[in-house]
Formats: structure tokens, sequence, C-alpha cells
């Protein structure tokens, strides 16, 4: 299921980042994250923390609380969303975390790979399931590359709502494709769509579609402030090792720009870091995403 890529519940621990810069240090760390022991630029984590709690702004409802203590920011469930939301980012955060998990019933965690207490705490719950991924950033959208798709494809915008968007595809088409191409997606269509059809209205997504109107790829982004979390990365197995991927990403960041938005994020299975690396994404950590479905 794809609904943390998009803001919705989810727990992130986050570890030892692969350093793409010769200007990584391990002192000098702003002061709300000083001892974290990896060399990472504390700017990075600053900016990837920033656009994860502006996403969760937006979703926030009313008289929900939030958790602001060292090492861990999220949102608590409330009566109208039973799921929790939390960023470990070190073991500081594992009083509380301890505290909060017995009643957590639902939702998503991210943990830093540092946060080894906490990564253990989880684990031990077995109705959480993990999945590896890297957190990323792009820190200035106006450097997107251009990149240039196939011949035989054409982006498209895809119809989220009952807007008439002339040349656009089906919502139901695009989440058809992602299905296929994503194994992590297991709802079933009908549900996926009505997931994407949920989310925020500055929602944005994209398809690409060959000479008979077929969806081969799709890509998107959500606007969160001037913040963009870019998400739905998909491409048809067969069509794959063309560029189609890189090309689609990058769509989503040049309108996310054309919006007006400055920086985005987004965290990377194994089977996209490559792609995001080439964009000019740039390395935060890596994490470990816990989720639980209730």
């Amino acid at each position: 299921m794809m609904c943390g890529l998009a803001g919705d519940v989810y727990l992130v621990v986050v570890g030892r980042g692969r350093d793409q810069s010769a200007g990584a240090v391990t002192s000098g760390l702003a002061p709300s994250w000083a001892g974290y022991p990896v060399q990472v630029h504390a700017a990075s984590i600053d900016v990837y923390v920033g656009a994860v709690v502006a996403r969760w702004d937006a979703i926030r409802r009313a008289g929900q609380r939030e958790v602001d203590e060292p090492g861990v920011r999220g949102l608590l469930p409330c009566a109208d969303d039973a799921r929790i939301r939390l960023l470990v980012t070190d073991d500081r955060a594992y009083q509380v975390l301890a505290r909060l998990l017995p009643d957590a019933r639902a939702g998503m965690i991210s943990v830093f790979e540092a946060a080894t207490r906490c990564t253990g705490l989880l684990d031990a719950h077995s109705a959480w399931k993990a999945e590896s991924v890297t957190a990323m950033i792009y820190r200035d959208l106006e450097a997107v590359p251009a990149i240039t798709m196939p011949s035989d494809l054409e982006v498209r915008p895809v119809t989220r709502l009952d807007e008439a968007v002339p040349g656009a595809v089906d919502l139901e088409e695009a989440a058809a494709t992602a299905i296929r191409a994503d194994p992590r997606i297991t709802e079933s269509p009908d549900s996926f769509v009505d997931f994407l059809r949920s989310l925020p209205s500055e929602t944005r997504l994209f398809a690409a579609a060959d000479s008979n109107g077929v969806v081969r790829a799709t890509s998107g982004f959500i606007a969160f402030g001037k913040e963009a979390n870019v998400f739905f990365i998909n491409t048809d197995q067969a069509w794959r090792g063309r560029g189609i991927g890189s090309a689609m990403t990058a769509a989503a960041l040049r309108a996310a720009k054309d919006r007006g938005l400055r920086q985005a994020s987004l965290d990377a299975t194994n089977a996209g870091l490559s792609i995001y690396l080439r964009l000019g994404f740039e390395v935060v950590g890596e994490a470990r995403r816990f989720r639980r479905i209730a």
C-alpha cells in the first residue's frame, strides 16, 4: 500500500546515510540534532523533518495532539483518525515510543537506523510490518534536469476527481498500471482508486500513455506549503530500462516547481534509488518504515 507516501500515517526509523557530499560532517550539527552519529548534513535532516511535519500539519484534525519530543515528531490517534504517525530520528525517543506503542492499533512509524533501541522495540511487536527505505530530499526544484520522454510515449495529466481536462487519463487506468507495476500495492483496484481520490486537493498525478492510449507509467506529487511529496512513481515492467521512470519523476518535480514549490522529499526503495540519485535527490539516511493496518 502506498498511503504512507502520501502523508498517511507512518513511523520511520532513519539510520546511517550514504554520504553524497564531500562536505558531510559529524560535528557542528544543529542543536536539535546534537549527538546524531551519522555523517549527514544537519540541514538535510532538518529539510526532511520539516517536509514530514508540513504533511502532517495539512492533514491534522481539529484537536488532534502532536508529538514533539527529543528524537521524535508525530501525530497521535484521535476520534476521527485512529492511526498514529511518528518519525523517530534517534534513541532519545525510546521512552516516548515505549509509552505510545501499546495503544497504537494502526499507523506508520519511520525510524532512522541509528535508533537501534527503538527499532528493537518495534521488531518485538509482530503486528508492525517493516520495509527498508531511503529518506531523500531535493533542495532546489529550479535545478531539476530536463529529461526527454521516449518518443512513443506522451505525458498526460490524470483526472482524479470529476474535472474535465482535455487529453487527460482516467484515474482508474493510471491506478491499474501502478498496481501491476508495484507488488507493494495490496488493495483492490477500487480501494486504491478511492485512496487516490481522497488525497488533498493539491495532489497532481501524471501518466505516460503510448500511441494507443495505454498507460505505461505514472508519477505524482502532493503540495504541502512550499514542499512537494513525490509518490506514485511506477513503470510497466515491460517498458523499464528506457529512462521512463526518470522522465516521469522529473515531470512531477517540474510540475511542482511550476506551481511555486521549492523543495521535495520522498522515501525511496532500492528499486527507485538510482533514479532519484541521478536526478539530484540527496540521501538523508537509511530508514525502516513500520506499518500496522487495523
